[in-house]
């Protein structure tokens, strides 16, 4: 006997898009940084969409004076952080370098880096129409840059080159440099991500050479702890390698008392289950001597790798260095240009 069952008609639930406040700064790196995350987390999850909210912040709105003398980087990631906390967007995406390490500008209690993607290019670059290389700059070259770090390590290769503040976005710097420097120095990352890197004038500085921030060319996204659903749609992004490199860069810095003032160099690479740490210090006003020291170490014993380096760095005499006094006009403050982070 064959049973033939009713015919029922079956409703099948619409298929239901996600939305997410995406908030960016609203220079042209930090919106080509967050496109790109967008564009992967809506790779990831087919039913997500995301909606950018440009967030202007306090960094874009300091043009008279070093980020350094009035809270550093901080500043370009503060209003993002009271924006997250408000309500008004569900994450951001920073520069990870310009995340602070110690004393942060926003309370961290109710946010959480949820992801840190596949990091890009961690190297500097030299800008210039006139040399390949630091060592072909001419003599008593002008080199623009708003970094302590670089200029200390510059000078260190270089010890006659006039270190001058550019500040800027990336393509007012890249415009404007030629009529007033032989040179300027950005990072790799910010120069590739906006697609204005030029192999033809722009040329990677080795690691080796000059040491990268801590965190320079990762990317953090971050949102508020209470948004679980959030953290899991960003943790598909998440990098195991790099988010490991850069918690050990940043715990360097934490360990060194490092802040804006700190010339303090730091990157990690891991390769074949071992992490190489290099990290250089040099005086607070971003002057030699540099003392440098690297370690070599099993991903297993990565978290023990900063205390040992600090160690090591401390002997050579860094926490005296980080305490001398910063001479303020170390960096001849260029007021032409508007401020930008490079990445």
């Amino acid at each position: 006997m064959t049973t033939v069952f009713p015919t029922a008609r079956i409703s099948l639930p619409a298929r239901r898009t996600l939305r997410l406040r995406l908030g960016a700064r609203p220079s042209s790196l930090s919106l080509a940084q967050s496109r790109l995350v967008a564009r992967s987390l809506e790779r990831e999850i087919p039913d997500l969409a995301i909606d950018i909210v440009p967030i202007t912040t306090t960094g874009d709105q300091i043009t008279d004076r070093p980020l350094h003398d009035c809270g550093g980087k901080g500043l370009f990631t503060k209003q993002l952080e009271l924006a997250l906390l408000e309500g008004r967007v569900d994450f951001a995406v920073h520069s990870f370098k310009d995340v602070p390490v110690t004393m942060p500008l926003v309370d961290q209690s109710q946010l959480m880096i949820a992801a840190v993607p596949v990091r890009a290019d961690a190297r500097d670059v030299l800008v210039s129409a006139v040399a390949s290389s630091i060592a072909q700059l001419p003599k008593n070259a002008r080199v623009g840059t708003g970094s302590l770090r670089r200029k200390s390590q510059l000078l260190a290769v270089r010890p006659d080159l006039r270190i001058e503040l550019i500040r800027g976005n990336i393509d007012t710097r890249l415009n404007k440099y030629t009529t007033r420097f032989d040179a300027i120095v950005l990072a790799a990352a910010g120069l590739k991500r906006a697609k204005l890197f030029d192999p033809s004038s722009m040329t990677p500085i080795s690691a080796n050479v000059v040491v990268p921030a801590a965190a320079q060319g990762a990317l953090a996204l971050q949102c508020r702890a209470d948004a679980p659903e959030v953290r899991d749609m960003l943790a598909t992004l998440n990098d195991p390698d790099t988010a490991l490199a850069v918690a050990v860069e940043r715990q360097v810095i934490r360990l060194l008392n490092g802040d804006c003032h700190s010339p303090i160099a730091a990157h990690a690479t891991v390769k074949e289950n071992q992490l190489h740490l290099r990290v250089a210090v040099a005086r607070r006003d971003g002057t030699p001597p540099i003392v440098k020291a690297t370690i070599k170490t099993s991903r297993a014993k990565a978290y023990s790798a900063p205390a040992l380096i600090v160690r090591s760095l401390e002997e050579q005499g860094a926490t005296q260095l980080l305490q001398s006094y910063p001479n303020v006009a170390a960096i001849p403050f260029d007021p032409a240009c508007a401020n930008e982070s490079q990445g």
